[in-house]
């Protein structure tokens, strides 16, 4: 039986961010050595903080390889620990990215769509939930990719780098909870 694809994506550089977590820990996930353990073709792609690379990239990801999971990383400057999102918004995204664009038209759809898979796990762990993505680039390509199949999709915002979050320990972390959500997959 050959390998289900899992997909990370993690973000380029943005604003202040002359490291880009999200991106940092997605580029080190095959070094714990997850696609052998779990059995699973991973994929990782550095995603540019553009609203119009979101909307070309995450459809051509899932047409392409059809994953089972699609696991997209955010940095967020709150996040002390590993923040599984449960909801993104179709609407409000008024922030510039990279390119100085917003989306057209998303300040009036007032649209929200909830992940399919359980978090229930996580819960009663005491893992970091939200309800918040930002309204910014996390936000949009959760809801992109939520609009393409909520059953298989999450949202992860990452802390920034330091000496005691290191990218191999929130990669490690990462791996942790992959493999929760795909046990719910099978």
């Amino acid at each position: 039986m050959s390998p289900k694809t899992v997909i990370v994506t993690g973000f380029g550089l943005f604003r202040q961010y002359t490291v880009n977590a999200s991106w940092e820990i997605a580029k080190v996930l095959p070094e714990t050595g997850i696609d052998k353990e779990l059995n699973i073709n991973l994929v990782t792609v550095e995603i540019p903080v553009s609203y119009n690379d979101v909307d070309v990239i995450v459809p051509k990801l899932w047409a392409d390889y059809n994953p089972i999971l699609m696991v997209h990383l955010g940095v967020s400057h709150y996040a002390k620990a590993l923040t599984i999102e449960t909801v993104a918004n179709g609407h409000n995204y008024c922030n510039e990215d990279i390119n100085g664009i917003c989306p057209e038209n998303t300040c009036v759809v007032d649209t929200k769509i909830e992940t399919g898979l359980s978090i229930d796990f996580f819960k009663e762990n005491d893992l970091c939930i939200s309800q918040n993505a930002g309204r910014y680039l996390c936000e949009y390509i959760y809801f992109k990719s939520l609009s393409i199949n909520k059953d298989r999709t999450i949202f992860i915002h990452v802390p920034e780098l330091d000496e005691d979050q290191t990218a191999q320990k929130l990669a490690e972390n990462l791996k942790f909870v992959i493999n929760k959500l795909l046990e719910q997959l099978k």
